[in-house]
C-alpha cells in the first residue's frame, strides 16, 4: 500500500468513525426526545374475552381508553341449583376508563372506569318427561308436569373498575409493545328470570328457583380482569 493509499485510508476511517458517532447521538437524542405515542390501537384477550381498543394519551399524565370485548362458551348438562341445563355463557362487554401516568415517560397507568356489560348466562332445561323428578325452588316436582325450563342471568349494565397496567416496548421509537392489565370490576347483583312451558302453574317455585341462583351470585360480585394485548402506537 503506497502512502498515498495510506492518507486517503486514514481519512475515510475517520471520516467513518466521525459519522457512526454522529449516528449513535442522534439515535440516542430521538430516543430521550420519545417519552411515549399518544395513540395505541392493541388487540387483546383475557377474562373480559377477546378484543379490541384504542387509547389516547392526550397529556404526560392523562389518557383515556374504550375497547370492546367479545366471547361465547357452551356446555350441556350443566348442573345450577338442582337443575341440569344446556348453557350458554355470553360475555359482550365495553370497558371505557380515565388513564393516569404516574410518570410522563413511563408507560404504566393506573385506570378507572366503567365497563357497559351486556354479560349473560342462558340455560335450557329440557322435559325429562312424567316420573322423572327435578328439585326446583327447593321442592321435588315431575320434571313431566313442568315441561321444558329456560333461565337467564344477567349482569348489572354498568360495572365500575379499577385497574394498573402498562407495556413492554419492542422498538425504540415505542410504536410496538406488549402490554398488559390488572384489576377488579364490580359486577353487582345478577338478575335471573324463569319461564317453562307448563306456563303460570309452576311459577312460586320458579320464582323461588331464581331467587336460590341470585343469591348464590351474590358471592361473585367482584369479577377479576386479566388481559394481555399486542399495540401498534403512532
Amino acid at each position: 500500500m503506497t502512502r498515498q493509499h495510506i492518507k486517503w485510508f486514514t481519512l475515510g476511517c475517520v471520516f467513518a468513525g466521525l459519522t457512526w458517532n454522529s449516528t449513535l447521538s442522534l439515535r440516542a437524542q430521538d430516543e430521550a426526545e420519545v417519552k411515549y405515542q399518544p395513540f395505541t390501537l392493541s388487540a387483546d384477550a383475557g377474562t373480559l374475552g377477546f378484543g379490541a381498543e384504542a387509547r389516547w394519551r392526550f397529556a404526560d399524565h392523562l389518557g383515556i381508553r374504550g375497547g370492546l370485548n367479545y366471547f361465547e362458551y357452551s356446555e350441556d348438562g350443566r348442573d345450577i341449583e338442582g337443575v341440569r341445563y344446556d348453557a350458554d355463557l355470553q360475555l359482550f362487554n365495553a370497558p371505557l376508563s380515565l388513564d393516569i401516568y404516574p410518570w410522563d415517560n413511563r408507560s404504566f397507568r393506573i385506570s378507572v372506569g366503567a365497563l357497559i356489560n351486556q354479560n349473560e348466562l342462558k340455560g335450557f332445561s329440557p322435559s325429562q318427561g312424567a316420573g322423572n323428578f327435578i328439585e326446583l325452588g327447593g321442592v321435588l316436582v315431575d320434571s313431566g308436569a313442568v315441561g321444558d325450563i329456560s333461565m337467564k342471568v344477567e349482569q348489572e349494565t354498568f360495572s365500575p373498575f379499577v385497574s394498573i397496567g402498562g407495556d413492554f416496548h419492542l422498538n425504540r421509537s415505542k410504536s410496538l409493545s406488549l402490554g398488559f392489565e390488572l384489576g377488579v370490576a364490580y359486577t353487582g347483583s345478577p338478575e335471573v328470570s324463569m319461564t317453562a312451558t307448563s306456563g303460570a302453574t309452576f311459577s312460586p317455585l320458579l320464582a323461588a328457583e331464581a331467587q336460590e341462583i341470585e343469591d348464590k351470585a351474590e358471592d361473585f360480585k367482584f369479577y377479576p380482569i386479566v388481559k394481555v394485548s399486542f399495540n401498534i402506537a403512532f
